[in-house]
């Protein structure tokens, strides 16, 4: 091997421990003899690799589902208390967010679905969502209380609130399941567990609490003295009144917020994608700041393992070829390329630095190596290893390089019936970002066109498209936001536009349907947006600012790709709420009358 790797310099050395079998088992012995080892005054010992990398980032992940969950209901208990005075016992959605907790972890536990990253940003997600779905239950019954009787009350608050909230959680999920079509693990693992806990949330609040209500005799909120109007019966009027003035003149407020949408699509391409380690883990883990020393030291631990197949790999000539190849390659990227290996090195090794000029004298060197050291790049005399060394890579110069060494096998005049390809945790970091690259736009317009259907099947009513403008401008919003502060996608934020779309399909549903409950006793059409805002701009304010305290716990997150994933969702919560309350008047304004005209020519 060459020297450097194992002493790259006068302070540094390099051993490695080849194991059989389960190497992760053996970690805890092997730090047990280190630090049991009397060692030299100023001599340390440090592990790093794989597994010790997966090691610790397992427990951080453990340590991550309480901070996460702890954090988001301290957040969320914050919010209703400050944000949801207007109703008695404002803590109560919490009990049945923690309700539907209890039955997430059960049923996960049950069903065994794995734990990873992803499922652990997942958590802080459904906890949000649920909260919402209790504020709109507790927003809706506290209102009905104050003109019709308990048991009324409920039954109006479960027809009305607990459709509109259904259809709402319906579009949410069809907007997390498209995440399915990804081949990713940590997507798989959000959208199963994201999936499971807001049917649990919803099912949890849906059920306990109309039986609650009833059993603690639920009262509302004494309303203020006559001619008097509380902090929240004012902030609808004024949403009422900005309400009206967009719906009578809608075309300008949609074209400046499809303007910023369009932009956000065009430059959507052009936001860089990371998949490295450094986009993943805690910067501070041990491990990682011991890898980093590592690849330093010796550039990335992470080679281009190329995979050869030919009839003969041990002849002359397949050995020119992998000596040729390997120079033409490194010269091709010099600055990130840094060495290379195969037997057609470790034969120059043992024959004093240069290839046998007979088949006879290939033969005596192979001879000459110890059989342990051929393994490393002979699987059999048809299969065999080439390894190219780097420098510490971004996602997209590892695709980059893996395309140019492919596509370059042929150019070097190959023997015949040699082929390559590449494998290893390279191949497998450039894979994933392809596959980022491909499937990012397809599963937006995948939520996009699931729910579009969706609302025009649960409807059957021409406004039954107006959510999608508003989730159109968010998904767009974000993009900008993103561009504009330098945020790069991740495994969990390339999915972003689905999960916004998801989201922000709640708020939206839920202002077209009070509208539409408006609009059968509202015969004027701004009269009736003034009066869905006017009853239900509050409690769609109070619970998408909970849920994006609910969200927020995301930040408190020591993982790069949860808090980041955290940023962007607390903003497309905000984005959703003003999309529902500011672009939704508009959108309606202007199908309703499409509607009034055509039904005037009948």
């Amino acid at each position: 091997a060459d020297q450097k790797q194992i002493v790259p310099d006068s302070l540094h050395t390099l051993g490695t421990i080849i194991t059989r079998g389960d190497t992760a088992s053996l970690l805890d012995p092997i730090q047990s003899v280190i630090d049991n080892a009397h060692l030299p005054p100023g001599v340390t010992i440090e592990i790093s690799g794989s597994d010790v990398f997966d090691e610790q980032m397992m427990n951080e992940m453990t340590n991550q589902i309480v901070v996460l969950i702890l954090g988001a209901f301290t957040l969320m208990f914050i919010g209703l208390f400050l944000l949801f005075g207007s109703v008695r016992y404002r803590l109560l959605p919490l009990l049945f967010v923690m309700t539907g907790l209890v039955y997430l972890f059960g049923i996960l536990g049950a069903l065994r679905v794995p734990i990873n990253i992803g499922a652990i940003g997942a958590f802080p997600v459904l906890l949000g969502l649920g909260i919402d779905y209790a504020v709109q239950f507790q927003s809706r019954l506290n209102d009905e209380l104050h003109k019709v009787p308990i048991k009324e009350a409920i039954r109006t608050t479960i027809c009305n609130t607990g459709s509109a909230v259904l259809y709402a959680m319906v579009a949410t999920i069809l907007g997390f399941l498209v995440l399915f079509i990804t081949p990713l693990p940590i997507l798989t693992g959000f959208t199963a567990t994201a999936i499971i806990g807001i049917l649990c949330a919803y099912g949890a609040t849906l059920f306990g609490f109309p039986a609650l209500a009833l059993l603690i005799h639920y009262s509302p909120q004494n309303k203020p003295l006559q001619g008097g109007m509380d902090l929240f019966g004012k902030y609808n009027l004024i949403l009422s009144g900005v309400a009206g003035k967009i719906a009578r003149a809608p075309v300008l407020v949609l074209i400046v917020v499809l303007m910023l949408a369009s932009i956000g699509m065009l430059i959507d391409d052009q936001i860089a994608i990371d998949t490295t380690e450094n986009s993943m883990v805690p910067a501070d883990m041990p491990a990682k700041v011991v890898m980093d020393k590592v690849t330093s030291l010796l550039g990335s631990q992470t080679p281009v393992e190329l995979v050869l197949t030919a009839p003969d790999l041990i002849s002359l000539e397949s050995l020119n070829w992998m000596d040729r190849y390997g120079v033409f390659i490194t010269d091709v990227y010099p600055d990130k390329i840094i060495g290379y290996s195969s037997i057609a090195t470790l034969v120059k090794e043992y024959n004093y630095g240069k290839l046998p000029d007979t088949q006879t004298r290939l033969q005596e060197v192979l001879s000459s190596i110890p059989e342990s050291k051929k393994k490393q790049y002979l699987s059999t005399k048809i299969i065999g290893l080439m390894e190219f060394e780097t420098v510490s890579l971004t996602a997209q110069e590892m695709s980059d390089i893996r395309g140019v060494i492919l596509n370059n096998v042929g150019w070097t005049e190959p023997p015949p019936g040699l082929s390559a390809r590449t494998s290893g945790m390279f191949e497998l970091n450039a894979i994933t970002l392809d596959d980022i690259v491909k499937y990012k736009p397809l599963m937006t317009n995948l939520a996009f066109l699931m729910i579009l259907l969706f609302l025009i099947f649960a409807y059957r009513h021409f406004v039954s498209i107006a959510p999608m403008i508003p989730i159109i401008c968010v998904v767009g919003w974000n993009a900008v936001v993103m561009w504009i502060f330098s945020i790069n996608y991740t495994f969990i934020t390339a999915s972003l536009g689905a999960i916004t779309i998801g989201v922000s399909s709640e708020y939206t549903i839920l202002m077209m349907e009070r509208y539409l409950e408006e609009r059968k006793t509202t015969p004027d059409l701004i009269e009736a947006i003034q009066n869905s805002v006017q009853k239900i701009g509050a409690s769609i304010t109070v619970s998408g600012l909970v849920t994006a305290f609910g969200f927020s716990a995301l930040l408190l997150s020591s993982f790069p790709i949860i808090s980041n994933f955290g940023i962007m969702t607390v903003i497309a919560v905000l984005f959703s709420l003003i999309g529902a309350i500011l672009i939704m008047p508009a959108i309606i304004a202007i199908l309703g009358r499409i509607e009034e005209y055509y039904l005037s020519r009948q």
